[in-house]
Parts: structure tokens; C-alpha cells; sequence
């Protein structure tokens, strides 16, 4: 699946489930969303540090797809294509540090 093939697919989704709860979906709460899951993805990777407990990969897993699915709905919300965004950083960085 193509990375913008994967971001409609996101937005799909998630406007069925704000059609379901009537949520009026924004960047504002797309990016707040996006937020909050990265935190509770910096919860599971310190889990180690601060609460001496093995990180449970598939929880792990489930946090990382939380993020990426939120920064997908974001980009489709900025009609952002994320692959191109992406290839394009990509370029500029290895110009810049001749790699």
C-alpha cells in the first residue's frame, strides 16, 4: 500500500468513527490527539526507567500505530502527502550533510 493510499485509508476510518460519536473533526484536536498518544507511547518506552517493567512489545506496537495514524489524519488534513514530504527531507538532508 502506497503511503498516500495509507493515509486515506486513516482518514476513512477515523471520519466513520467522528461521524459515530458526531466529533467535528481539526487539525486543532487531530494534533492534540497526536499528542496524547506520543505521550503514551513515552510512557510505554520509559516503563524500563521508571517503573523497572519490561515493555510489552505488542502494547509498544499498538502506541507507534497510534502515532503514525494520527500524524496521517493530520497530513490528509493539511492535504499533505506524507510520502513526498518525506522523499523530499530526505534529498535536502543528504545534500546537506553530503551522504
Amino acid at each position: 500500500m502506497q503511503t498516500k493510499d495509507f493515509q486515506k485509508k486513516c482518514a476513512k476510518i477515523v471520519k466513520r468513527i467522528d461521524k459515530k460519536y458526531e466529533i467535528k473533526r481539526d487539525p486543532h484536536l487531530s494534533f492534540m490527539q497526536m499528542i496524547e498518544e506520543m505521550g503514551e507511547l513515552a510512557k510505554d518506552i520509559n516503563y524500563p526507567k521508571l517503573r523497572n517493567k519490561e515493555i510489552d512489545r505488542d502494547n509498544l506496537e499498538g502506541e507507534f500505530a497510534d502515532v503514525i495514524l494520527q500524524l496521517a489524519i493530520l497530513a490528509d488534513l493539511f492535504d499533505i502527502d506524507l510520502e513526498k514530504a518525506v522523499e523530499s527531507k530526505y534529498k535536502i538532508l543528504k545534500n546537506r550533510h553530503n551522504l
